[in-house]
């Protein structure tokens, strides 16, 4: 991973660091299908607008547009809906956890559905401990008032992000086109799928809406949806679905270190301990450490997963 790759990742992971908190945030005036509903279309009108500002087209093929349209189910309407949902019922920190997940679930998925992308000893070792490294973070044996239904609902937040990584990789990627131009495509897509399906949505009535509720929409639909989303593309392009997938380990460190630093949280021993974890657990899983002991034909592959 050179320089400008591991900057668009780790810029990805701190952006979507900050949105389980500001996921808590906006649903304190508005329910789970308003809250994604608008954040798909702020996301859809903020690349929209670069689009049109850059001069770039909207413009894919009818194959492309049917593989946008699949992807965005997986990618944003189902986790967004399942993210918004379960943290209603459990903590942010859980939640957090639990898309740290989402890394294992691509590699398996990977693994059977594309052949570039093989389970090695060295992703395997390096996952796992990237898995270990967020659970000691998030330290989610101190989470108290989560529920089982809102932990279900965030665990299958986690495996729709999977399976998007993993379409993406098989059928968008090698058609290289524009982060910008798929990004786009793929949350105008969301938001008409959402829209759809409205009516079988409860629809509660808007009274209020105060300022931190309505900043964190903003943020949630202009950063974590919109610019997100090209770094998302342009991840799964550079180094593939499952090494992209790893910014989800990542994701928890941001959000905890932005509580240490914004809301004076106490940045605690297993904060240290698990982000060493994570970095060493990616640096195996990059083949950036632990080379002697990967055969030959791993070895071969450190540098294109």
């Amino acid at each position: 991973m050179d320089k400008a790759t591991a900057a668009r990742f780790f810029g990805q992971a701190a952006i979507w660091g900050a949105s389980f908190t500001f996921i808590k945030f906006a649903l304190e005036d508005f329910s789970p299908n308003q809250l994604v509903l608008f954040r798909l279309i702020l996301g859809a009108g903020t690349l929209a607008a670069i689009i049109l500002f850059t001069g770039r087209s909207f413009k894919l093929s009818g194959t492309a547009w049917f593989h946008v349209a699949v992807s965005s189910i997986f990618a944003n309407v189902v986790p967004y809906l399942l993210l918004s949902f379960g943290e209603q019922h459990t903590s942010a920190g859980l939640a957090g956890v639990l898309i740290g997940g989402t890394p294992l679930v691509t590699l398996f998925i990977s693994t059977l559905a594309l052949r570039a992308e093989p389970a090695t000893s060295r992703k395997v070792t390096g996952f796992f401990l990237g898995f270990l490294g967020v659970a000691l973070v998030v330290s989610p044996w101190k989470v108290e008032g989560s529920s089982l239904l809102g932990a279900l609902a965030c665990f299958g937040a986690a495996a729709s992000y999977a399976v998007g990584y993993a379409y993406v990789s098989r059928f968008l990627s090698p058609l290289k086109l524009d982060p910008i131009t798929l990004g786009a495509n793929q949350l105008i897509s969301a938001a008409v799928l959402l829209g759809l399906a409205l009516p079988f949505f409860a629809w509660p009535a808007i009274e209020t809406v105060s300022v931190t509720p309505l900043l964190s929409l903003l943020y949630l639909g202009v950063l974590a949806s919109g610019f997100a989303n090209i770094l998302y593309f342009r991840l799964i392009q550079d180094v593939g679905a499952a090494t992209a997938s790893a910014v989800d380990y990542v994701v928890p460190v941001f959000a905890v270190l932005f509580g240490a630093v914004l809301l004076l949280e106490p940045l605690s021993w297993n904060v240290i301990l698990g982000g060493a974890v994570i970095l060493i657990g990616m640096a195996i899983a990059e083949g950036r450490i632990g080379s002697s002991s990967l055969s030959p034909a791993s070895s071969g592959k450190a540098n294109k997963s």
